[in-house]
């Protein structure tokens, strides 16, 4: 199978100086390297043309205008030639054989994407249902393959067909937060899978573009995209009772909840509903992660 690699960036001249390259030779398996560059500011786009003079497989993929990472990457992904697509974020230096080391999972058809084991944070996704909300921790196996909730927008492979018959990443969430949670919880639903795989292995720097916004902004724009992963994903009637509940307990408890629950509403109303084909249920989904 044809594997492509995305890059995505946006004003990380100095991630792509000290990543760029090492991701280029770390992923011999790719016929080509994509860097997605969200209409940057900086000199990103000098340092990548400077690269593709020594690897011709580097492709440049910009824009004249900040899509923000959903739109960004999907993006890029409709115009990869591989049928496995490497998703990775600026700050992600990736070891030897994280690309091969994943490949055997995906003659499964039914196989969606595998996410990559991060250096001092090996562990897999887990989703489960508490206090009216779609809750998340780290898994506790840290040594063997392992079913995973999602698989990071930054960090893992995913099969390109798959992407693109679920629409890819919900613009909804804009500008980020809970695009890959999402992705892959409609992904299961649809009766895909997604997997943990330890033998990939990544290191990643945590100096992307979160550390450029605000944290009230961030704050304000987790708790609306935290609220949407339950209205525009949970079908179950009485998951959806007790999100109910939760809501009014936030709103007596702090007024301000009020602001998030419009903002959700907004959203919705702002795009079409997730595109989704239905074959397990909430509470099957959640039992796949019960230990």
């Amino acid at each position: 199978m044809k594997i492509s690699v995305i890059v995505t960036n946006w004003n990380g001249k100095d991630l792509l100086k000290k990543n760029l390259e090492k991701i280029i030779t770390s992923s011999p398996e790719a016929q080509e390297v994509i860097l997605a560059d969200d209409a940057s500011q900086d000199n990103s786009l000098e340092i990548a043309q400077s690269l593709q003079k020594k690897y011709p497989k580097l492709k440049i993929l910009s824009t004249d205008v900040n899509l923000g990472f959903g739109k960004n990457s999907n993006r890029a992904v409709e115009q990869a030639k591989g049928e496995l697509v490497v998703l990775l974020n600026n700050d992600i230096n990736p070891e030897k054989n994280y690309i091969s080391n994943a490949l055997k999972h995906f003659d499964d058809p039914l196989v969606f994407g595998v996410g990559f084991s991060e250096k001092n944070h090996e562990n897999y996704a887990k989703i489960f249902w508490k206090k009216g909300y779609l809750q998340h921790e780290p898994g506790k196996n840290i040594s063997n393959t392992h079913i995973s909730a999602w698989v990071s927008g930054g960090s893992s492979i995913i099969r390109k067909s798959i992407f693109t018959k679920l629409g890819g990443f919900d613009p909804v969430y804009e500008p980020f937060y809970s695009e890959d949670l999402d992705l892959g919880y409609r992904a299961w639903k649809s009766g895909y899978k997604l997997l943990w795989e330890p033998k990939c292995i990544i290191e990643h720097h945590h100096e992307a573009t979160m550390s450029k916004f605000s944290k009230s902004l961030l704050n304000y724009v987790k708790e609306r995209n935290r609220l949407l992963n339950v209205w525009r994903n949970i079908t179950d009637k009485e998951l959806l009772k007790s999100n109910k509940l939760s809501l009014f307990g936030r709103v007596l408890s702090g007024p301000n909840y009020i602001k998030i629950i419009l903002a959700a509403k907004r959203q919705i109303k702002k795009y079409p509903a997730p595109i989704v084909f239905p074959k397990l249920t909430d509470k099957e989904i959640f039992k796949l992660f019960e230990e």
